[in-house]
């Protein structure tokens, strides 16, 4: 016994001690994690959820096109106008007309502008509108609760946002592309 004692207390006494404890911690662990593994989903701690059954995508190996789905549909009021509509007025309200005042000017774009927006134009002056006409059909990019209209006009294209603000779409914001 004296001479084992002896023995550990060398440097190759500590050093077999250490790897001894090193392959216990080892198997210890392979144990657990491959009792861990072999479990079945059942006999988990808790209670046991079935999984859910999903049919696969036909469409997933085409990638993603970047188009963005458009969300549920706004809620109207009834009565209210449609975004065509609204578009429309707006634009033709907005197109430079001579002989009106700034006043007289953004009171015709009020009906439909958000607040935001009427702030916006607060200092523009009519005159400064860059188109006088529209020289096309609309088109209408709906996004559910937010449009965008784009109205082909003499020397470019307006392009108005459009929300549905307390029941009714208004214009949010304005865009001027040159062409």
């Amino acid at each position: 016994m004296r001479t084992v004692l002896r023995l550990l207390g060398t440097r190759y006494g500590i050093a077999l001690v250490l790897v001894v404890v090193v392959v216990a911690v080892v198997a210890f662990g392979r144990t657990v994690f491959r009792d861990r593994e072999s479990r079945s989903a059942n006999d988990a701690f808790g209670p046991t959820v079935a999984p859910v059954e999903t049919t696969p995508d036909p469409y997933n190996s085409l990638g993603d096109d970047s188009v963005v789905e458009p969300s549920a549909a706004p809620s109207l009021s009834k009565g209210a106008a449609d975004a065509n509509t609204v578009a429309a007025r707006f634009a033709n309200a907005w197109l430079r007309k001579t002989g009106l005042t700034g006043e007289q000017w953004r009171a015709g774009l009020k009906a439909d502008a958000s607040t935001e927006l009427m702030a916006e134009l607060a200092e523009t002056d009519p005159d400064d509108v860059p188109a006088s006409t529209i020289t096309g059909p609309v088109a209408l990019e709906n996004f559910g609760a937010d449009t965008r209209a784009r109205f082909p006009a003499d020397g470019g294209t307006i392009v108005l946002g459009l929300q549905v603000i307390n029941g009714r779409w208004q214009i949010t914001s304005l865009d001027w592309e040159a062409a």
